[in-house]
């Protein structure tokens, strides 16, 4: 499986809430990046740490949060997604970039425009 069919089953897997798929899909030492600024956002170490403090907390922060692809770019083992964020009424565009070696995720950083979402956050 190419790099960037493990990021679209991962997105995949996640817009499902199967968060059991989501963690079989990322290395142990995996390392999670979102921005500061989110209330969601920081750095996370392995799967359970990114799953239970950062994406656990979105449906109580955005409770319509939707992301969809626009575009997803591969080169070698980083991939690159293009998407569309919609959240309490408003829609950002993001980019992701995520590093997959033997089949899972090693690392992922979120480019998010934190100032649309924080602006519909329920914080």
């Amino acid at each position: 499986m190419s790099a960037s069919e493990i990021v679209q089953q991962a997105y995949e897997a996640f817009g499902e809430g199967d968060m059991e798929k989501l963690a079989s899909l990322m290395s142990d030492s995996y390392v999670g990046k979102l921005p500061e600024s989110l209330p969601n956002g920081g750095t996370f170490n392995g799967p359970n740490d990114f799953i239970q403090n950062c994406l656990a907390k979105i449906p109580t922060l955005w409770s319509d949060f939707e992301i969809e692809p626009i575009q997803i770019y591969e080169s070698g083992n980083t991939v690159f997604f293009h998407g569309k964020i919609t959240a309490g009424g408003k829609t950002s565009e993001t980019m992701h970039m995520s590093v997959v070696e033997d089949g899972k995720f090693v690392k992922f950083q979120a480019f998010d425009d934190s100032a649309t979402l924080n602006s519909v956050a329920n914080t």
